[in-house]
């Protein structure tokens, strides 16, 4: 399978770091900057590519605005795409990002670190009752980052955390609150069922935060990104180990060779996008 990364910046440059860790090949490294191109190549061991033709697969880690122009054509030719998240810069181009994978028959995975964390992936394996979910608390806060400077921090890092809450909720959110500002913003969620979410994401903190409470009708989850570690009702916490980078990019080429669907798919992109500017339109609301 030939794969290559398109966008040599930071996000790129860890999805580099990140195949070749997990032994996944990669044909090459685009980018419009040639001094950035040629330096992550060196570092990483691969070619530069001047276009993307003749290839199977891409990981497109360019700025949020050109994920439609650069995901879209390729897709449509049949291309296989991991698109980091934010999915896209509107709705209208998420539909599109969807319709041409569809056109191309090519998958569409959107790039939802958190969904591969090992902690995650535990919380999940509890089979946690969406319906007894009561509370979710979700904090995802750290310094400024010279990284994103082009999206809001609700499109930016709070995305994560509304990702996790949907598919663990599964149920309609009826009202959205919001307070702060583009770098610090704080949301409280109210399901059809009455539960509610608060969550809390900034660029302005001192020190970097990621974690989620969940409480439930039968007991409490309390996880941390960062430590990798899940603790259920009060208990030792369990840690586990693995790259949640490296077992994205595998489930992307094992979804692609078994031809079944990602575990983040441009559907499951879009609802995280769409609650995320219902977040932000209710943030201007409350200025």
């Amino acid at each position: 399978m030939k794969l290559v990364v398109i966008g040599a910046g930071v996000m790129g440059r860890n999805y580099l770091r990140a195949a070749k860790a997990a032994g996944i090949p990669i044909a090459g490294i685009i980018d419009s900057n040639a001094a950035q191109a040629k330096a992550a190549a060196t570092e990483y061991g691969c070619d530069i590519t001047v276009e993307a033709h003749d290839i199977d697969a891409a990981v497109v880690a360019v700025p949020t605005a050109a994920h439609a122009a650069i995901a879209g054509p390729l897709l449509k030719r049949g291309v296989h795409c991991l698109v980091e998240k934010p999915f896209a810069a509107a709705e209208a181009e998420c539909h599109a990002l969807m319709e041409a994978a569809v056109i191309g028959r090519a998958v569409l995975q959107v790039g939802h670190i958190e969904r591969f964390n090992p902690a995650i992936a535990a919380l999940f394996a509890s089979a946690i009752a969406p319906e007894t979910i009561t509370t979710l608390t979700a904090r995802r806060m750290g310094p400024a980052s010279a990284r994103v400077s082009d999206v809001s921090v609700i499109v930016d890092l709070m995305v994560h955390d509304l990702d996790i809450i949907i598919a663990l909720k599964s149920a309609p959110v009826t009202k959205v609150e919001a307070a702060g500002t583009m770098d610090h913003a704080e949301a409280a969620l109210t399901f059809a069922d009455g539960s509610i979410a608060t969550l809390t994401a900034s660029r302005t903190a001192a020190t970097r935060v990621r974690d989620l409470d969940v409480a439930t009708n039968a007991g409490t989850y309390q996880l941390d990104y960062i430590a990798k570690s899940l603790t259920v009702n009060g208990g030792a916490p369990a840690t586990f180990t693995g790259d949640a980078l490296g077992a994205e990019l595998t489930d992307f080429i094992d979804s692609i060779r078994d031809e079944r669907q990602p575990r983040v798919t441009g559907a499951a992109g879009l609802a995280a996008m769409k609650l995320a500017w219902r977040v932000e339109a209710a943030l201007k609301a409350s200025a």
